[in-house]
């Protein structure tokens, strides 16, 4: 086996080829065909990036054509609107990354270059956004569990209202002012959610507080009176009406009543109404906080 050669280490750097411009080289560089080099990159370039914009606007307007086709085929399949709009969104969202790839492809910049780029800022991005992405799993979990629809009134928390669009990051409720509440979804999965729009039939309780001396079967037979005659208030289930307790200052008597759930606000409002006046009408005076003093002569 041959030796290997010995390097000197210890031996100094080479001093740097330096070269000094004179005006004769100077002269004799062939500039026209160094700037048409760099004035053909450049058109060339501007080439791309105009083909790069076409494709991006074009690719906009096929998300839009794709996007009303399958709303349009789910509407023909009548899936909820709710499982329709987080479709919308997600697909959305596909697409627009597709169009995205194909004008950064259009620009030269190699797919496997891209691809790494985008895994890099991906990882990056979910890093910083694991809130959104659980926002992006709780909608999968809306969209498979169905504990609401889109039209359904829901409390969750201190917010509630009509719910109007399920997306993909968040869930669009309005208020009865007409307010826009934007709820994450992880929200809406991760606590307590009361639907008052999934049942048909609601139970309506009106308590009423009246003096001691009041005469129960008096009151008994004037809410009877009022139940007879509203329909809306439903004989199955039968309504109910009890002494309910002996309070400090009054005699509670409640009146519960079924109805339809689209009914339910209404029909609250004017029994309430009804109450006050027919009692006052029979003379059957309302409780209220009092403290009656009894002095003793001696």
């Amino acid at each position: 086996m041959p030796a290997l050669p010995i390097i000197d280490t210890t031996a100094a750097p080479l001093p740097p080829i330096t070269e000094t411009l004179t005006p004769e080289k100077l002269a004799a560089i062939d500039y026209e065909a160094l700037f048409s080099g760099w004035v053909e990159k450049f058109i060339n370039f501007g080439i791309r990036v105009l083909i790069a914009i076409v494709i991006f606007y074009l690719g906009r307007l096929l998300i839009k054509w794709v996007l009303h086709f399958i709303d349009k085929a789910m509407e023909r399949r009548k899936l909820e609107l709710a499982v329709r709009s987080f479709l919308h969104s997600f697909l959305k969202v596909i697409l627009l990354i597709v169009v995205v790839v194909a004008a950064v492809n259009a620009l030269g910049v190699a797919p496997v270059s891209f691809a790494a780029l985008m895994a890099a800022a991906g990882v990056t991005i979910g890093a910083s956004l694991s809130g959104q992405l659980q926002n992006l799993a709780s909608g999968i979990v809306i969209l498979l569990t169905h504990p609401f629809k889109v039209g359904d009134y829901i409390t969750t928390g201190t917010v509630e209202g009509v719910v109007s669009r399920v997306a993909i990051f968040f869930t669009t409720l309005t208020t009865v002012d007409n307010k826009v509440i934007y709820v994450p979804n992880a929200k809406l999965t991760g606590d307590a959610l009361t639907n008052y729009s999934e049942m048909h039939l609601r139970r309506c309780e009106w308590m009423l507080n009246v003096e001691y001396d009041t005469d129960y079967e008096q009151v008994r037979r004037l809410l009877e009176q009022i139940v007879a005659s509203d329909t809306r208030i439903l004989s199955e289930p039968s309504h109910q009406i009890a002494l309910s307790k002996l309070g400090a200052n009054s005699v509670d008597i409640f009146l519960r009543g079924w109805c339809r759930t689209e009914d339910y606000w209404q029909l609250y409002w004017d029994i309430n109404r009804e109450i006050y006046a027919l009692f006052n009408r029979e003379g059957v005076a309302f409780a209220f906080p009092q403290l009656r003093v009894h002095t003793k002569k001696s």
